[in-house]
C-alpha cells in the first residue's frame, strides 16, 4: 500500500498536485492553521490547490515569499519579486475563509508587500494568539522564545521539527505543517519535487 501511495505522490508532485493523506482527510476537524516558508514561485499553484482542499481559516507564512529571487543579494531583481510577490498574495488572499499572516524574511521588502496586500497582517516575530492557540511566529529560528504552545520559524533546514522545553517548534522550510486547532494535531504536506533547488538548495529532497 505504501508503495502505491508513494507513486501516487510522486506523480501528483511532478504535475504541481499536493497529495494529501487519508489520515489527514479524515481525522482533520479543524480549524486549521497552514504554515509554510521560503516559497519559489514555481509552487505557488500547488499551495493555491492545497488552500482550496484544506480551506485553512489561518494561513501563516513564515517569510522569503519569492525565494527564487534571494532579493538581500540580487536588489536589482525587485521587479521580478514584486511580481512573484503580487502573484502570491493574490492566490494567499482570494479565499473568504482564510485570514493571512506574513513574517517577513531576509528576503522579503515590507514596502512591496505592504503595497500589495488587501486583506494580510505583517507582523514581525513574536507572539500570536489564534483562538485557543498561543505562538511563536518567526523567519529566523530563535533559542530565546518560549512560553507558547508552537513555534513556527523557516530559512533554515535547522533544528528542523523539535520539541523544546514543552514547545513544539515546526518548520516551514522542511514541509507545509498542517495544524489542527481541536486538539493540537499536526500533519505534514511535503512540498513538490524540486522546491529546494527552486530556492537554490541544491536537489536534496527533505524526507521526515
Amino acid at each position: 500500500m505504501k508503495i502505491v501511495d508513494d507513486v501516487q505522490k510522486g506523480l501528483l508532485s511532478f504535475f504541481n498536485y499536493p497529495y494529501v493523506s487519508k489520515e489527514l482527510l479524515n481525522n482533520i476537524k479543524g480549524p486549521v492553521i497552514m504554515h509554510i516558508s521560503d516559497t519559489p514561485v514555481d509552487i505557488y499553484n500547488y499551495i493555491f490547490r492545497l488552500i482550496d482542499i484544506i480551506k485553512p481559516k489561518f494561513i501563516i507564512h513564515t517569510g522569503d515569499m519569492v525565494d527564487n529571487i534571494k532579493l538581500e543579494i540580487h536588489k536589482n531583481r525587485v521587479n521580478c519579486y514584486e511580481k512573484g510577490v503580487a502573484k502570491l498574495i493574490e492566490g494567499l488572499e482570494k479565499n473568504e475563509f482564510s485570514k493571512v499572516y506574513y513574517i517577513l524574511g531576509n528576503h522579503d521588502d515590507y514596502s512591496i508587500v505592504n503595497k500589495l496586500t488587501k486583506k494580510g497582517i505583517i507582523i514581525k516575530e513574536g507572539h500570536l494568539k489564534l483562538d485557543n492557540c498561543n505562538l511563536t511566529v518567526s523567519h529566523f529560528f530563535r533559542e530565546y522564545f518560549n512560553n507558547t504552545d508552537l513555534y513556527l520559524y523557516g530559512h533554515s533546514h535547522e533544528p528542523g521539527h523539535v520539541t523544546q522545553n514543552g514547545m513544539i517548534v515546526l518548520n516551514g522550510l522542511l514541509n507545509i505543517n498542517i495544524i489542527d486547532m481541536s486538539n493540537k494535531n499536526i500533519f505534514h504536506v511535503e512540498y513538490p519535487i524540486g522546491t529546494n533547488s527552486s530556492r537554490g538548495m541544491g536537489f536534496k529532497r527533505i524526507k521526515l
